[in-house]
């Protein structure tokens, strides 16, 4: 007569561990570019066209919208002040 136990298979989570050895080293670390705030406002802003391109030029070396750009420069201008 043949044995007829299943033999369970074992499965390993890797997120069930201790990860906290992720947050040591800041190279592991990648930013995420996303809002969690919803834009429920609408401003209009006059500016030099010469700052513009410079601005366009700065959110596609980061691979971002130029008003994506904006925010998150204005929020960290204000971070640091406070």
């Amino acid at each position: 007569m043949k044995n007829s136990k299943k033999k369970s298979k074992k499965t390993t989570d890797p997120l069930a561990g201790d990860l906290s050895y992720l947050l040591e080293n800041k190279n592991n670390w990648i930013k995420v570019n996303f809002e969690l705030l919803s834009k429920n406002k609408t401003i209009t802003l006059r500016i030099n066209e010469d700052l513009l391109v410079a601005i366009k030029a700065q959110a596609e070396a980061q691979g971002i919208d130029y008003q994506k750009w904006i925010r998150e420069t204005l929020a960290q201008g204000l971070n640091k002040s406070a």
